[in-house]
């Protein structure tokens, strides 16, 4: 999409909302954000913050932009993002940049986006996960079209971060060695019986049946994850191994000697939480492990995070909520008579895994056009990866592999 810069002329509030946010971004800590206002002629540049640190651009195309971001705060950066309001080839190190800078970002958005932030909430609070909830929210994000996901997915089909081996490696060995660590620290062997809650595509599943000899249930409540998972184990000659379920984590049923969730806790919801726990914790034998990998929020922001909705929220996982560490740690002791035996962060693979996701995706761009996918439906997606990948490399959120065990389960020799 060409952008075209607009000839409206900034009136009062314009002026007034960009005055403002140049006044705040002045005091920038971290690093440079180069502003280029081509949305008036001449084209006008202010430079804000330290000249040490991160170094960024951005060219605002639409006077619209400066009053939008005001009274809108993060949500509306990329709304007007993906309206073409501004440009940025370092997207991502804005984010980051602005994530250093969080506190003093904060208290615009407390002041400034009053008349916005109800009505997210609202809309956030109405996205509950109950059980009708979670379907129609799983399915606005995971049910877009396989094909888009296979486009910049690796040949695992691995919708959740990847743990690099080495600087060398690639998606696709990456994605590997992130499902075999996996199945390493859990100690699976052909004797085990391993739940997994989150099937995606299948590939943790396969893998782990394929690699280690065990038998797995796994549960989706997505159709069109399902559907492929379905396929794939047929193909594979899995399905004597493998046993699939369209079925909500609360409505299991049995006992497993282990237990893997990849990235599904953020789409539990906060207030479900303890009760997301305490089936956990009902699922497993005694002596059962379980091991979450989970993105989550740094405990310093956690509170102030739970009051709030932030683009993703908004856009990419309606009624989606990530934990902190403390959090989770607080759940397992209060509602489960698990122990935490041992938590790895691999925060750093996240953000490596959405740049290369971004860069195939855009790749794509022609293709996903064709099969009718919009400009901005590309722009928001654009921004989502990038969205995530400064808050990894700024460290705002991270990935952990949390490591959980029943009484009786005995020392861990795992990876």
């Amino acid at each position: 999409m060409e952008l075209v810069i607009s000839s409206r002329p900034l009136g009062r509030l314009d002026r007034l909302a960009r005055t403002t946010l140049l006044g705040l971004l002045s005091h920038l800590q971290g690093g440079e954000l180069t502003i280029i206002d081509e949305s008036e002629q001449p084209a006008r540049q202010w430079r804000c913050g330290a000249q040490s640190g991160i170094v960024a651009s951005v060219r605002v195309c639409d006077a619209r932009f400066w009053r939008r971001l005001l009274l809108g705060g993060s949500i509306a950066a990329g709304e007007t993002w993906v309206e073409g309001m501004w440009e940025s080839s370092e997207l991502a190190q804005v984010v980051q940049l602005l994530a250093r800078n969080l506190p003093l970002l904060d208290r615009l958005e407390r002041r400034l986006s009053w008349l916005t932030f109800p009505l997210n909430r609202l809309r956030h609070l109405k996205n509950r996960n109950t059980l009708t909830g979670s379907r129609a929210n799983i399915a606005a994000h995971y049910d877009l079209g396989n094909a888009m996901y296979q486009g910049f997915l690796d040949q695992h089909m691995q919708y959740s971060s990847a743990v690099y081996p080495s600087e060398q490696a690639t998606l696709d060995e990456a994605q590997a060695h992130k499902l075999d660590l996996i199945c390493r620290r859990l100690e699976l062997s052909p004797e085990d019986h391993l739940l997994e809650i989150g099937t995606g595509w299948g590939g943790l599943a396969i893998h782990a049946a394929r690699h280690y000899g065990c038998k797995v249930t796994t549960t989706t409540i997505s159709q069109a994850q399902h559907d492929y998972a379905r396929a794939w184990i047929e193909r594979e000659g899995l399905s004597d191994r493998i046993t699939l379920l369209l079925q909500d984590y609360r409505q299991l049923e049995g006992q497993f000697d282990k237990l893997v969730s990849i990235e599904m806790i953020e789409a539990v919801g906060h207030a479900f939480l303890p009760g997301y726990f305490q089936q956990l914790s009902r699922l497993l034998r005694p002596g059962g492990r379980m091991l979450l990998q989970a993105i989550t929020i740094a405990d310093q922001r956690f509170d102030s995070y739970l009051k709030g909705v932030d683009f993703i929220q908004r856009y990419i996982f309606p009624g989606g909520c990530l934990p902190s560490v403390s959090h989770m740690t607080e759940l397992l002791t209060r509602h489960t008579d698990m122990t935490l035996v041992r938590l790895h962060d691999h925060g750093v693979h996240y953000a490596k895994t959405l740049r290369e996701w971004c860069q195939r995706f855009l790749a794509m761009k022609p293709e996903l056009l064709r099969q009718g996918y919009s400009e901005d439906f590309i722009r928001l997606w654009h921004f989502y990866f990038a969205y995530c990948e400064g808050g990894f490399l700024e460290r705002t959120i991270s990935l952990v592999h949390f490591e959980a065990a029943k009484p009786g389960s005995g020392s861990w020799s795992g990876a």
